[in-house]
């Protein structure tokens, strides 16, 4: 069926507007509370991040400060973890200093105000009120956040200049702008527990240390967060460690020297390299990457240095290959749309008049479906098969959302009547499981409505009550697939997303129910989503899909795409004319 297929742009080729927009992302960092979308209404691709030092130095304190801007230059000043925080402490009495115990997270605050409660010639108390928008946690992953802070700060003059004498609360506070002014976030990469797929873990370091080779293996060799550590593996075995300091080496590319390997087997090695590798290329660090292990290559056959082309098979960002293109859901049927039509798929999919919704893997080999059934209550039921070809029950209610396959198309995840499933073919069969999801309401209440499997088939984003959270696909000992360390994915979506996509194994689409910005895009990084332009989209949104080059979404007219062309992404929304039906859903690998 050559006409029901087109090329797909690889995840790992041109990355377009997922690059774009993920930059201008990183660029907005935090806004408050709950606070609007940031609306890029027509993005352009920024100048990405040099590898410099930072571009807003930590101040110090100027003899000509008045207390309020004391206190500010101070907030600013913390966002500096260098020597125990050391430039944020020329700003305290040396009482203070001492007292201060800067070490735990630190909260990211906004709009911060300051008022003067009580003051003398000598002596100043000050309340300090902002929005906590962001966690910083000790191990740089950035958490959203929201919520006051209030904090009760006393200032004292030492000569003719002022010093805050306390009490300060444990850990630090920083202020945004200076934040997203002096960090930026890196990709640690750990292993899935197959050992096939890498999984990105995002820290943020600061100023130069996003580029320092040593810090970024130490912060590696040291794990995933906490939320990943019951989904992923590491190829460093417990007690591994730097030998000396990542040096660089006069031809190019940097030589790591790890000890504590010991006899790990030839596929851990391959893992652990693929870790430093993938996580080190992420950061701009050039290869060769020679690695030794316990005084000796990690592997023989690369002593002269490993290239990103010797694991290629772990590269984050590549999908298999596939000429199945864009397909909809109108008239009860799945479509594929070619260049000048929309073509019923071969096979039950193609010529029925029930299927409400449906996904296809990434290597465009396998589909399920969603489709009603007959009977007086119009029940539902899951189906699978080949792409163009037979499809099999899989599970059956009166609700099931939109499969989503997970790192292979081995598996597919879907919720029914409320309760997420676990579709499984291996070499012992098919079985369909549970997924223990005890934990999602401590976040979020009400139906979910959406379940989409990261690429990676670790993180999963949910739709619950309207809002997006985000959850780690966990498995026990005895086997129990669980949705664990849920959180909000952010706190500037609001409760009106009704659909949700996976651009790529770090960069979410969601469609939302609102007039303004109805499509944002959002990291797993922690910042808050970002509004796309929807100029000429008519509200409201469906659905949404999306690959690494281009979004598409479904509103009241039919489906439009915004994609990219070398990397320049587009300024509007353009119409797919065979796919201009109304109710239109779209569907992608």
């Amino acid at each position: 069926m050559s006409g029901n297929r087109r090329p797909v742009r690889a995840r790992g080729g041109a990355r377009g507007i997922v690059a774009a927009v993920a930059t201008i992302i990183a660029a907005l960092l935090v806004v408050s509370g709950c606070g609007s979308i940031p609306d890029d209404s027509s993005p352009q691709p920024i100048k990405s991040f040099q590898r410099e030092a930072a571009t807003n130095a930590a101040p110090a304190p100027q003899a000509d400060m008045d207390p309020e801007a004391l206190v500010r230059a101070f907030l600013k000043s913390t966002v500096d973890p260098d020597a125990g925080h050391d430039a944020a402490r020329a700003f305290l009495t040396p009482v203070a200093s001492q007292q201060w115990d800067d070490r735990g997270d630190a909260l990211i605050l906004d709009e911060i105000s300051i008022f003067v409660d009580q003051r003398d010639e000598d002596s100043v108390r000050m309340r300090l009120i902002g929005d906590n928008v962001g966690t910083l946690k000790s191990d740089g992953q950035l958490l959203p956040a929201s919520g006051r802070v209030e904090t009760t700060l006393s200032l004292t003059r030492q000569g003719d200049q002022w010093r805050i004498d306390g009490p300060l609360p444990n850990g630090t506070m920083i202020d945004r702008d200076q934040f997203a002014n002096t960090y930026r976030p890196v990709s640690l990469y750990f292993s899935d527990r197959t050992g096939r797929h890498l999984v990105p873990d995002p820290r943020w370091f600061y100023a130069g240390q996003a580029t320092d080779p040593t810090a970024l293996v130490n912060r590696l060799i040291a794990g995933p967060a906490t939320d990943l550590a019951a989904a992923v593996d590491s190829g460093f075995p417990s007690g591994a460690t730097l030998r000396g300091p990542v040096v660089g080496l006069p031809e190019g590319g940097v030589r790591i020297d790890l000890s504590g390997i010991g006899n790990a087997s030839n596929r851990n090695r391959t893992v652990l390299a693929a870790q430093l590798v993938w996580t080190l290329d992420g950061a701009d660090i050039s290869g060769p990457y020679v690695i030794d292990a316990d005084g000796a290559p990690l592997s023989a056959e690369r002593a002269s240095g490993w290239q990103p082309a010797d694991v290629r098979s772990f590269d984050p960002d590549a999908v298999p290959s596939t000429d199945v293109g864009l397909n909809i859901v109108t008239g009860g049927a799945l479509r594929a749309v070619t260049e000048n039509a929309a073509v019923p798929v071969r096979g039950p999919l193609g010529t029925s008049r029930d299927v409400r919704a449906a996904t296809i893997s990434e290597n465009g080999d396998r589909v399920a479906a969603v489709r009603a059934v007959g009977g007086s209550d119009r029940r539902l039921e899951c189906v699978i098969g080949d792409y163009g070809g037979n499809v099999g029950p899989i599970a059956e209610g009166a609700s099931i959302t939109r499969p989503s396959f997970g790192s292979d198309e081995n598996t597919v995840w879907v919720v029914v009547d409320g309760r997420p499933l676990q579709w499984q073919r291996d070499d012992d069969g098919t079985r369909t499981v549970p997924v223990e999801a005890s934990s999602i309401p401590t976040v979020a209440r009400g139906a979910i409505t959406e379940m989409q499997i990261a690429p990676d088939g670790v993180r999963a984003a949910l739709v619950v009550g309207g809002q997006v959270v985000f959850a780690i696909l966990s498995t026990n000992a005895e086997g129990q697939v669980s949705l664990t360390s849920p959180r909000i994915a952010a706190f500037n979506i609001g409760n009106r997303a009704v659909s949700l996509d996976w651009a790529s194994p770090t960069t979410l689409v969601i469609a939302r129910e609102a007039p303004e910005s109805p499509v944002v895009q959002l990291s797993i990084d922690g910042t808050p989503a970002v509004g796309l332009l929807s100029g000429n989209v008519s509200p409201p949104v469906r659905a949404v899909v999306a690959n690494s080059s281009t979004i598409y979404v479904g509103d009241q007219r039919g489906v439009l795409r915004l994609g990219s062309d070398d990397g320049q992404p587009d300024q509007y929304w353009t119409e797919v004319e065979p796919a201009m039906i109304p109710g239109a859903i779209p569907v992608l690998p």
